[in-house]
């Protein structure tokens, strides 16, 4: 005799039912993650909404503008010999000295080398990074591999100044970026140690 179960669904169907989503959730991998929520970059927030500091319209906006003028700078952005740069640090010198805004250099490097422009900039890690990424893994065992055989590359360094510009009731901060001089230039324009080769501003305004 074959039971049925209430709604008239047979037992049996209901045990290969079960049976059948059992091994399906069983088939699924192990440690699968999710790819979890990310803020529309293209718009502020609800928690961003009213902050005095830069924000993620902001950042987007100042580094895909830097980046599209750079590339367009041809006494710059040469195919031939193209500048070496290395990342240097933002100077934060707004009254919110505390803020880490070196994102808005890490991104407009990572703009610059997945755009068009990577042909005629080359990036390369700072010193510092490297000599201790290669002293961990060759220190004492292969002498011209060691962080005393290296040299940098580098002839230039980009850089950023972040400054508070108080007006009345209203602020803005300006976010001046730089590609400065090094050295005798070995690559991209030559005008001396020290020498801001490119220079451009973005203004951030808040309430």
């Amino acid at each position: 005799m074959r039971t049925t179960l209430p709604f008239g669904v047979p037992a049996t169907a209901a045990a290969v039912a079960v049976v059948m989503a059992m091994s399906g959730c069983n088939s699924q991998p192990k440690n699968q993650g999710t790819s979890g929520y990310r803020m529309d970059p293209a718009r502020d927030a609800n928690a961003e909404l009213r902050t005095r500091s830069p924000r993620s319209q902001d950042l987007t906006t100042a580094t895909n503008r830097m980046a599209q003028d750079i590339a367009k700078r041809l006494d710059v952005n040469d195919p031939g010999s193209p500048p070496r740069i290395y990342l240097g640090e933002i100077e934060n010198r707004s009254e919110l000295g505390n803020q880490d805004y070196q994102i808005f250099l890490v991104r407009l490097r990572s703009v610059l080398q997945s755009s068009g422009a990577r042909h005629g900039l080359e990036f390369v890690r700072e010193r510092a990074y490297v000599e201790d990424q290669r002293a961990r893994e060759y220190g004492g065992k292969d002498e011209e591999s060691t962080a005393a055989a290296y040299e940098s590359r580098a002839d230039y360094v980009l850089t950023c100044e972040v400054y508070d510009m108080p007006s009345g009731g209203t602020n803005y901060f300006l976010f001046d970026y730089q590609l400065v001089q090094l050295r005798e230039a070995a690559t991209g324009p030559d005008v001396g140690a020290g020498a801001i080769v490119w220079e451009n501003m973005y203004e951030v305004k808040y309430q």
